[in-house]
């Protein structure tokens, strides 16, 4: 499914597909990819809604399982505290955020294993 039917966001697959065209323009380029994984289980609509008003429209949110969403950014340096810490600003502090950068040479299952995971 490209996109969730209830938050409007890009579900799984579209997510899938993009962390993978991410990852390409990271190698490409010289840039790096955060992957951020939000797990709101209490007010999913809410986070979803905050933090894509919240967020630069370059990034993407999308809906990764039942009760998480995935912000997906892609930058020039850094890591991914600064944009952990906004995404933590705009949703509070009960959701667990989890979240990792790569600059394009990790596959994406295993981004995503690894922001699961941390």
């Amino acid at each position: 499914m490209l996109h969730d039917p209830l938050t409007g966001l890009p579900g799984h697959a579209l997510l899938l597909d993009r962390l993978e065209q991410s990852l390409i323009r990271a190698r490409t380029r010289g840039t790096l990819v955060t992957l951020v994984l939000v797990t709101a289980p209490d007010s999913l609509l809410e986070a979803a809604r905050v933090l894509r008003a919240g967020l630069r429209p370059d990034f993407t949110v999308a809906r990764y399982h039942e009760t998480v969403l995935a912000v997906l950014a892609e930058h020039d340096f850094g890591d991914g505290s600064p944009i952990s810490a906004l995404i933590r600003q705009l949703v509070g502090e009960s959701p667990q955020i989890h979240w990792v950068t790569s600059d394009g040479d990790t596959a994406p299952d295993d981004v995503i294993a690894t922001a699961e995971n941390r």
